[in-house]
């Protein structure tokens, strides 16, 4: 006995049940990768600022005093968030998901800290490094 043509195909309830099993897929992974994501951000503002901490402290260690400029500007006192900062070779750096405060520290050098914009993060113990000091 020969097959029809028209046997070949889906029929369209199958169709429909593959687009719903894919949208309930994209539907779980969406939360996985969006906080992948945030933590991405995160590690990249992290890494920015362990930079200017490096670099600050090495200006403090070959000129004996503090960066006066990069103290008043980014001042813990300040109740602007900053997230971006101009390092000191001029370089113009915005972080991606935080904000951060410079502190100085006679003796000890500077102390940055930093904290991630995403309120519901703050007190999550899965994610550490919402809130960081450097130095």
């Amino acid at each position: 006995m020969k097959k029809n043509v028209r046997d070949r195909g889906f029929t369209l309830a199958e169709l429909l049940v593959v687009v719903a099993i894919i949208a309930v897929l994209v539907a779980i992974s969406m939360p996985i990768f969006s906080s992948q994501l945030h933590k991405a951000r995160v590690a990249a503002d992290i890494a920015n600022l362990r930079n200017f901490y490096a670099e600050l402290q090495v200006n403090y260690l070959e000129t004996e005093k503090p960066n006066e400029t990069v103290i008043n500007k980014y001042d813990f006192g300040s109740t602007t968030k900053h997230t971006s900062y101009t390092d000191l070779n001029g370089n113009h750096i915005n972080l991606q998901d935080g904000h951060f405060a410079v502190a100085f520290t006679e003796g000890a050098g500077y102390l940055i800290a930093y904290q991630c914009n995403n309120e519901s993060h703050h007190d999550n113990p899965d994610h550490p490094n919402c809130t960081t000091v450097i130095g």
